[in-house]
């Protein structure tokens, strides 16, 4: 097992395992990388994988500004790293033969925490086999993005038959690009309008969104001026501050129209040093009737949303859905990524860690 765990990998130390560290609640200088023995961790029940691509999101710049309400991230002393996609080293002797699960096996995971490391071990039921013959690069991009984008679509409690309209906020995000490119790629007929910065404008049209200036204020007037005065069906709001929910309620059609939250953005600092409300205290004090929130699970990333995943992986495996990459960071890079989270200026599409070294050098980071 020595010489697998020792796999070169583009962290600070690219011949041992190793982890980033949230030392304390903060901004991304708090994130220190720590070697480890994946070995501490193996048990029986569990299955140890080498991490080749990890999952960068705005949920880990909540975990690490203190606001995510889980037991594992109300305390510092975690690693960041929400999804992934590894392979696996070693499974534990009480793994169950029916998982179909071999060493060697490429898998996908939604771990919420872990993923920004060279290794992780996890129970195999949170593991999702996929082909070695698929692009890792492209499939790390689905846990989270593609497979909440989906949920927000298909099981947030809201009706998108052929013909609706849907106001995408933040759209130029990992979020939002998923959220398009999945309407594309599945031939839904929706009309999609999109929030972003002005400069973001051209890459909304090539994602066949209609973009507004987030930040004009007759932006309500302009998305009821392309719905015919109606208003859209649905508007996903990943900001939450009461001034956004309420300009996302009013784009909608009176009376029906529904908010769907998939973000809390506002509470952050603007260094991202922290959040003054928790996730749960924010969503208890601010939504409003005809208002919910969706964020994609371990439940149902184990189960409904299994044939949700494989479903999403097959346009990609055609060529009918190529997600898009915002960058590449080297694992040795976190901090500066974590500070692009922040920041959000290079952000159009999924930002991804290349921990494998020998893909890193074919990516040329």
């Amino acid at each position: 097992m020595s010489s697998i765990l020792s796999t070169p990998n583009t962290s600070t130390t690219p011949d041992q395992p190793g982890h980033w560290v949230v030392t304390k609640f903060g901004t991304p200088s708090v994130l220190k990388w720590e070697s480890w023995d994946p070995n501490s961790e193996f048990s029986a029940a569990k299955v140890l994988i080498r991490v080749i691509v990890a999952g960068i999101a705005g949920v880990d710049n909540i975990q690490r500004a203190g606001g995510y309400p889980l037991p594992q991230t109300i305390n510092p002393g975690f690693t960041t790293g929400y999804d992934f996609v590894g392979e696996i080293v070693a499974l534990g002797d009480s793994v169950p033969r029916e998982s179909g699960l071999t060493v060697g096996d490429r898998v996908a995971s939604v771990c919420i925490t872990g993923a920004h490391a060279t290794h992780i071990v996890l129970s195999y039921s949170e593991l999702i086999r996929i082909e070695r013959t698929d692009d890792p690069v492209k499939v790390a991009a689905l846990p989270l993005n593609y497979m909440t984008a989906w949920g927000m679509l298909k099981h947030s409690g809201v009706q998108l038959p052929p013909g609706s309209s849907i106001l995408i906020g933040s759209a130029s995000g990992g979020l939002g690009t998923a959220v398009a490119q999945l309407v594309t790629a599945f031939d839904m007929n929706i009309k999609m309008i999109g929030t972003c910065s002005p400069s973001k404008f051209n890459y909304l049209r090539s994602l066949g969104v209609e973009p507004v200036d987030r930040n004009a204020p007759d932006l309500v007037e302009q998305v009821r001026a392309l719905t015919d005065g109606e208003g859209v069906d649905v508007a996903y709001d990943g900001v939450c501050s009461e001034a956004s929910l309420q300009r996302s309620l009013s784009v909608t059609k009176a009376d029906v129209g529904r908010v769907v939250v998939f973000g809390v953005m506002s509470e952050i600092a603007a260094d991202g040093s922290g959040m003054q409300l928790s996730v749960g205290d924010i969503l208890a004090s601010r939504l409003q009737p005809r208002m919910s929130f969706y964020g994609v699970d371990v439940l149902y990333s184990r189960n409904a949303g299994l044939a949700d995943f494989y479903g999403i992986l097959e346009k990609v495996r055609s060529g009918k859905l190529v997600p898009v990459i915002a960058k590449l960071f080297r694992l040795s890079e976190a901090v500066e990524a974590h500070e692009n989270l922040i920041s959000g200026s290079i952000v159009k599409g999924k930002m991804l860690f290349i921990v494998d070294a020998d893909l890193a050098a074919q990516h040329d980071i």
